[in-house]
């Protein structure tokens, strides 16, 4: 994981037990970790949240809300915000449905094992790094765009001056020129000679 991201993963699971235990998982790859015991209380505290959660880990089964059903509502939300489903082999139907509406990124199998999840987790915590650099790429170039657009309609104005005053010189080279000419051809030669 990059220096510059200060990563927070919301974990939802109805079972406190479960949701520590992920919490001290979490902290040790170095991030930190807010835990929440209910799919309507996540999406509560999404809506008040100062900045998007870097990832989020659900529990498929929960009273009231299933976790399918609680991603989906948190990507509308948040739709940056990495989501993985946590659930047994019986809800592959709903893990399947939620994979297809886009809901989850990933889904983990139950039981897991801690070293795969701990990596599991960085890479979802990479891929939100990812997001959030391909963003401020986005704005960067918006913003550039925008310059560019500024700069070349003052060219293009200093160009139209500049050609104003180019005809206006040449209009006046053009007038001294028939001006030179009438002047050589109004002049007496032989009298000037024969002044001399």
């Amino acid at each position: 994981m990059g220096k510059k991201f200060d990563h927070t993963v919301l974990i939802v699971d109805d079972e406190e037990q479960v949701g520590k235990s992920l919490g001290r998982l979490i902290k040790s790859i170095g991030a930190k970790y807010v835990y929440m015991e209910s799919g309507q209380s996540a999406l509560d505290y999404l809506k008040t949240a100062d900045k998007p959660f870097s990832l989020i880990l659900s529990d498929q089964r929960m009273p009231q809300m299933e976790g399918a059903t609680f991603l989906a509502k948190a990507k509308e939300i948040s739709p940056d915000t990495i989501r993985y489903l946590i659930t047994g082999y019986s809800d592959i139907d709903a893990v399947t449905d939620a994979v297809n509406k886009g809901s989850i990124h990933r889904y983990i199998g139950k039981p897991w094992d801690n070293r795969e999840l701990a990596e599991t987790v960085k890479t979802g915590l990479k891929q939100f790094e990812m997001i959030m650099e391909n963003h401020k790429l986005f704005d960067l170039a918006k913003e550039q765009n925008t310059k560019l657009y500024t700069v070349n309609k003052e060219l293009q104005k200093s160009a139209a001056v500049h050609k104003k005053a180019i005809v206006e010189k040449d209009r006046q080279i053009e007038e001294l020129n028939k001006r030179l000419e009438k002047g050589f051809e109004n002049r007496n030669y032989i009298k000037e000679m024969e002044a001399l």
